[in-house]
């Protein structure tokens, strides 16, 4: 006998026709229409000036070499960016373009830097002499002896402290040399 294989297909159900737009406007109240935004391009940038171009032909000029040139330019995109302050900017800029004073002088008008660089913290040593504590006596295993000028200074600080203060720093015997 042969065998005959059926295949069972089921039916397609249709759906029923999707109504046009015009209709669906008709059947619904004007003030439930939802509202369906849509994507706005890109913002125009504003183009450069032809003063703006200047500026930059002359600093690639004044600079001289490609890859020093891309370095200044990524300094101005960190700051395009906000991710460095305006002092900064002008600060290390200066390492560029500080030999031509026009140029630098047009740089801080371009991007308003009044001169004031109060933010700046300057972090160079200290010029003050500092005591070598190996050269110091000991005075058992953790303190050692002062040289007198430094002892004077500090008796002198703390008299300067009390007077200062309107409490009283207390009565050690060690704050009174």
């Amino acid at each position: 006998m042969a065998r005959i294989n059926i295949i069972r297909q089921r039916h397609k159900v249709g759906h029923p026709a999707k109504p046009s737009v015009a209709e669906q406007l008709v059947a619904v109240s004007p003030t439930l229409i939802p509202f369906h935004p849509e994507p706005l391009g890109p913002q125009p940038q504003p183009m450069a000036t032809t003063e703006e171009l200047a500026f930059f032909d002359r600093v690639k000029k004044f600079i001289g070499n490609k890859q020093t040139y891309n370095e200044f330019l990524k300094l101005l995109n960190l700051f395009s960016h906000d991710l460095i302050a305006k002092d900064m900017l002008v600060d290390k800029v200066s390492n560029f373009i500080s030999g031509n004073k026009e140029l630098m002088d047009w740089f801080k008008r371009f991007v308003g830097y009044d001169g004031k660089a109060d933010d700046l913290i300057d972090n160079a040593p200290s010029t003050v002499n500092k005591v070598r504590l190996n050269l110091c006596r000991g005075l058992g295993p953790s303190y050692r002896l002062l040289p007198k000028l430094v002892s004077a200074l500090h008796s002198l600080l703390v008299k300067s402290i009390r007077l200062n203060t309107s409490q009283p720093l207390g009565s050690s015997k060690a704050l009174q040399r």
